[in-house]
């Protein structure tokens, strides 16, 4: 008997999120005007936006007085204050594109700091966004990336108060809270400062993974929140390939698919999602 061809499901939610959009736009807009233009580390975690930029014009920069004589856009990350202030002194111009939701997670974490609060942060050490945060934060600042970290923590009399990376899991974020408010700090407060955009895409994902035998997550290696959806799908138990192109894909991973789904982060193309699903087509049909 011939076997059904499987069944596609892309995702509602793709292309770029609001944030990635606004970032992207502003960087267009000074190479637009044949300004020289820098971001201080890729403008969003996805390499062939950072190159399609790159190829008009806008360079990746890891030290802040390489942008000397130049306008420095500053990435949907956001940069600490310290820095950015640092920056105007080597910068001719400076456009803000830091995320919304990111500059809101900045606002609540210095007014935390100056009531008082040692503050956790949901989230990887190593992104950029935490690493302005935890400067921000200021001395003490304890960095949770998943629940078992919690184990470390030697309570104190202090207050406490609890934010999230923009881009983290949302099932783990609240693992970590539920594990924090069992411990004994005398006052603890849970901020959930997750993009809208990137809880939407999970719940998403999760709910496609239950549906399908084999999910293909689109978007850059090196972002957080598309590794997180990569995660979430493989949690349900859905076999998983997190890819950033078509050209990844392989014909194997289908042979005893009744069904495929096709997901994508925030800061991922959607005409690479668009060739993803026509490849796979093709490798079905």
């Amino acid at each position: 008997m011939k076997q059904t061809t499987p069944k596609i499901i892309k995702a509602k939610h793709i292309g770029f999120c609001f944030g990635v959009k606004r970032a992207i736009a502003a960087a267009e807009g000074l190479l637009g005007e044949h300004k020289k233009t820098c971001s201080l580390g890729p403008i969003i975690h996805n390499p062939f936006v950072v190159e399609m930029l790159s190829e008009k014009g806008l360079k990746v920069i890891s030290d802040i007085k390489d942008a000397k004589g130049a306008c420095l856009v500053i990435r949907s990350h956001g940069i600490p204050p310290a820095l950015k202030k640092k920056a105007q002194e080597y910068c001719t111009e400076i456009l803000d594109a830091t995320c919304p939701f990111v500059s809101r997670s900045h606002k609540i974490v210095s007014k935390l700091r100056k009531e008082g609060y040692l503050i956790a942060i949901a989230g990887e050490r190593r992104h950029p966004e935490v690493q302005a945060l935890i400067e921000m934060a200021g001395p003490g600042t304890l960095v949770l990336t998943k629940k078992s970290d919690i184990r470390k923590i030697r309570p104190r009399k202090v207050k406490l108060a609890l934010i999230a990376q923009t881009t983290i899991s949302r099932d783990i974020f609240v693992e970590i809270a539920e594990a924090l408010l069992r411990l004994d700090y005398p006052e603890c407060r849970i901020f959930d400062t997750i993009c809208n955009d990137v809880v939407g895409r999970q719940k998403e994902a999760k709910a496609l993974a239950g549906r399908t035998g084999v999910v293909c997550v689109v978007g850059g290696k090196n972002s957080a929140n598309t590794k997180h959806l990569a995660e979430i799908c493989r949690k349900v138990g859905a076999l998983t390939y997190h890819i950033e192109s078509a050209d990844e894909l392989s014909p194997a991973w289908f042979k005893k698919a009744l069904s495929i789904g096709v997901v994508s982060g925030a800061s991922t193309p959607g005409e690479i999602v668009e060739k993803v699903v026509e490849k796979i087509k093709n490798i079905i049909l």
